[in-house]
């Protein structure tokens, strides 16, 4: 560092540029000062490091809650050092997710052994020509079963047993997957809106995030106290009268208690990010987007889950 025409200009000890003022405008690095090796700086900066990302993550939390929508609408305009990244909300969201169903010890998103038979995209009334399709990937992951079965030479049972506590481990490091793939089927329904697809990763993450701290919740009361929170909307619903139209728009009761709040935070979300389009052409899109996306999430996901897992469970 040294004084030039009676301005302090510094040398990056990264990239060796000169510039003035306190950052590098090449890397970004920070001038340097003896008082950094202070014992009092770095106090400071780690306080600094976790009260910054507190702030960040507790308003964006409450974003995504009270807004939605609204932080993937910041993000598209370039309004993005205020908040939490969506991989760190969606992380934080997945060390929730995790630690509840742990605590609890199950969980929706975890497949057992002969899940695969279960859903399909010829459970869907205009794809039931894909049927022939649904019933050869049962058939090759039964096969990849028998395998890995008579690989351990365990008994049916045993194998069942150590499958789930694979999977169960599994599935909260491969949920990000899911971000990937919904965020496809989002794009695609919104491809002359969303300019780039990074910006329906931002969405979906948002989303998933979403949905993984209201799952959690939701747990708690649903296996913690057995309590049902959905019980009303349930009988509501799935009682004679109303049944076949339900299992007509919904299809099963579990499909329908994921729209319940699926569906709402979407609408508002694409409100938010695309306020110029018509409520009513909005409102058809999500209820499509949020059918696929509980496809990707309780189908898609789950088979290729037992998969990941046949393959490399020890």
């Amino acid at each position: 560092m040294y004084k030039d025409s009676n301005r302090e200009v510094n040398t990056c000890p990264s990239c060796q540029t000169k510039f003035e003022g306190k950052f590098c405008h090449n890397c970004g690095e920070k001038a340097f000062h003896e008082s950094d090796y202070r014992i009092k700086k770095f106090v400071e900066q780690t306080v600094d490091v976790f009260t910054h990302f507190d702030g960040k993550f507790v308003r964006s939390s409450k974003y995504i809650f009270a807004k939605p929508g609204f932080l993937a609408e910041q993000n598209m305009h370039g309004i993005r050092v205020k908040y939490a990244k969506p991989m760190q909300i969606f992380l934080l969201a997945n060390i929730l997710f995790f630690f509840i169903t742990h605590l609890i010890g199950v969980t929706d998103y975890t497949p057992n052994i002969g899940d695969e038979k279960f859903g399909g995209i010829s459970n869907y009334y205009i794809f039931k020509w894909l049927e022939p399709v649904d019933e050869w990937i049962v058939k090759q992951i039964e096969a990849l079963t028998d395998i890995k079965l008579a690989h351990f030479g365990l008994s049916t049972d045993e194998f069942s047993k150590r499958f789930w506590l694979n999977s169960y481990i599994y599935s909260k490091s491969f949920i990000i997957l899911i971000i990937p793939f919904s965020a496809l089927a989002i794009y695609l329904f919104n491809k002359k809106r969303f300019k780039y697809f990074s910006n329906a990763l931002v969405f979906t993450a948002h989303f998933v995030s979403f949905q993984l701290i209201i799952f959690s919740i939701l747990s708690i009361f649903r296996y913690k106290y057995d309590i049902n929170l959905f019980k009303p909307f349930l009988w509501l619903f799935y009682h004679k009268g109303t049944q076949p139209v339900t299992d007509f728009f919904f299809g099963s009761s579990f499909e329908l208690v994921n729209m319940i709040y699926w569906i709402p935070y979407l609408f508002i979300a694409f409100r938010k990010v695309f306020p110029e389009e018509k409520a009513i052409l909005t409102f058809v899109k999500t209820y499509f987007i949020a059918r696929i996306l509980f496809f990707i999430t309780f189908v898609l996901y789950k088979k290729l889950l037992i998969v990941l897992t046949l393959l490399l469970m020890h």
